[in-house]
């Protein structure tokens, strides 16, 4: 296995690591496959809340359950085995960028990063 190394909080904000934990994640197969199952979870939840006239309050009782592992499991299992740590307030802008990828890619987006 390569090496893993931690990088510093501040690194991890850079967008040049976002876009590495972006492609790694694409060079992954699997990892890759859930991502995308994420992103068309999130449309469908979004559409069937706006089909009940629901907002993000109704989420936990109309979908008490998602799939798993979430995408907030798979940023970190991801952010943690190229890095050695993924800081909470990492997290989030990985899982967001993941599943802005991966949406980009199912509407016929470049399935590859731009360099």
């Amino acid at each position: 296995m390569g090496e893993i190394r931690y990088l510093a909080t501040r690194d991890l904000l850079k967008e040049d690591v976002v876009e590495r934990i972006v492609a790694a994640a694409r060079a992954n197969a699997g990892l890759w496959l859930m991502v995308k199952e994420r992103a068309v979870e999130k449309r469908v939840i979004k559409a069937e809340l706006e089909r009940r006239g629901a907002d993000a309050k109704d989420l936990d009782r109309l979908f008490p359950t998602g799939l798993t592992p979430t995408i907030a499991e798979l940023a970190d299992e991801l952010v943690s085995t190229m890095f050695g740590n993924c800081p909470p307030e990492i997290g989030s802008r990985i899982q967001s960028a993941l599943i802005e990828a991966a949406e980009s890619e199912l509407d016929g987006g470049s399935a590859q990063p731009q360099q």
